[in-house]
């Protein structure tokens, strides 16, 4: 029997076992398949040692003695960040640099969090820190632009985009009474028509209903947010805002790499190649259908959410720039060149706004402005917290190549 078709089975078999298990039925057709974990060894700074193997084009650690490690393997930090039975304190956000997986050519501050061009507090401190990594190893060119927000400081809101089909019961521009408050503005998710009746929840309000097993972000009227699959469970009072679209594509902090649909195994990638036009062509001159621009979103253990910009690449190398950042959970955002976009805003002390910032400096420069007034397609703004006191500790850099918080 070949192995490819052995090693599908088994995968097949123990998902099926695990959802015959926990009795869990969602209404939603497509149905996950993770990698699984893999010991690694790091190095003397704790970062992930992670290789190119010459003969084999695929993302690998440096195994220990006498370790098999699988092509298909996504490789993780593994240092307890992702223990899903506990969150830590908002405040005690811990930032690893990734190592990077090319070294010739070199990108300087390539997988190093910094906060230059970022929003801070009336105090100088960072609220974002932000980085870039190259995660493909078959498009070496593609690139992922992330941020973390720490959200002990921040709150999101979602705003209905003015063409949608709900937009007469949402927003579509953010309100002018905080408008001074705004750290960010990113896009949310596919246009509704695109969505396969993907849910939303506008201030608490059912917009579209939420579809069980579905990928949703998640803001809870506490000001706690998540990415996670809906279920029956989650108490739908208790959310102020909510977007989902299609499935998961990081889960137990693992890439995903199979969806099972309609009863079939597919592979998890999400499509759009054609965005690009030319088939999915991508600066490598090489064909992919499934290559295109991109955006994630992601939620750490510690609770902050992680959104990247990924250009000319799949949705699980995507995933994979999340995986790297810390995420336990992550799902796919919009799409198109013209729809991905981050912008930050920059203030002084006074909290006056002194310029805008793109996060990938792939996005365009119109869109810089484009929340300005009511836009057409969904978007989320993230605003300085509401009684935030100034004491509070947020995030600073040490020395070493780790980030964490003052206490």
């Amino acid at each position: 029997m070949p192995k490819a078709f052995t090693a599908l089975s088994i995968a097949l078999i123990c998902f099926v076992s695990a959802s015959m298990v926990s009795g869990e039925v969602g209404s939603y057709s497509d149905r996950i398949v993770i990698a699984k974990k893999s010991s690694h060894s790091t190095d003397s700074q704790g970062a992930p040692s992670i290789s190119r193997q010459s003969s084999d084009p695929a993302m690998v650690v440096t195994p220990s003695k006498g370790e098999k490690v699988s092509n298909d393997t996504v490789i993780l930090p593994q240092r307890g960040e992702f223990n899903l039975l506990a969150r830590d304190p908002l405040d005690m956000l811990k930032l690893d640099n990734i190592k990077p997986l090319y070294t010739s050519p070199a990108l300087q501050g390539e997988g190093v969090w910094e906060s230059s061009g970022s929003p801070r507090d009336s105090r100088g401190r960072p609220l974002v820190y932000k980085t870039f990594y190259r995660p493909s190893v078959d498009f070496p060119n593609a690139v992922v632009y992330m941020m973390v927000i720490d959200m002990s400081m921040t709150s999101i809101r979602y705003y209905v985009g003015s063409q949608e089909p709900a937009a007469s019961k949402g927003n579509s521009e953010v309100e002018q009474d905080i408008r001074a408050k705004i750290l960010a503005v990113t896009n949310a998710m596919w246009m509704q028509r695109h969505s396969k009746g993907a849910g939303a929840i506008f201030r608490g309000k059912v917009l579209y209903p939420m579809i069980n097993g579905m990928a949703s972000l998640i803001v809870y009227k506490d000001g706690s947010i998540d990415v996670r699959e809906w279920t029956p469970d989650i108490p739908t009072e208790l959310v102020q805002d909510a977007r989902q679209l299609r499935h998961l594509i990081v889960k137990d902090g693992m890439v995903v790499q199979a969806v099972l649909r309609k009863g079939r195994l597919e592979d998890s990638e999400i499509g759009l190649g054609f965005l690009l036009g030319g088939g999915g062509r991508d600066m490598d001159g090489k064909h992919a259908w499934f290559v295109a621009h991109r955006s994630a979103f992601g939620i750490r253990k510690d609770g902050n959410l992680v959104f990247a910009i990924g250009h000319h690449i799949g949705s699980k190398d995507v995933a994979k720039a999340l995986v790297l950042a810390g995420c336990e959970r992550g799902l796919h955002g919009d799409a198109n060149p013209d729809n991905i976009v981050a912008n930050l805003y920059i203030r002084d002390i006074f909290g006056n706004m002194v310029r805008k910032v793109k996060l990938s400096p792939e996005q365009a420069n119109y869109t810089l402005n484009r929340y300005d007034d009511s836009y057409s397609k969904d978007f989320f703004a993230f605003f300085l917290k509401e009684g935030t006191p100034l004491t509070t500790s947020a995030l600073t850099r040490h020395s070493g190549p780790t980030l964490k918080s003052n206490r």
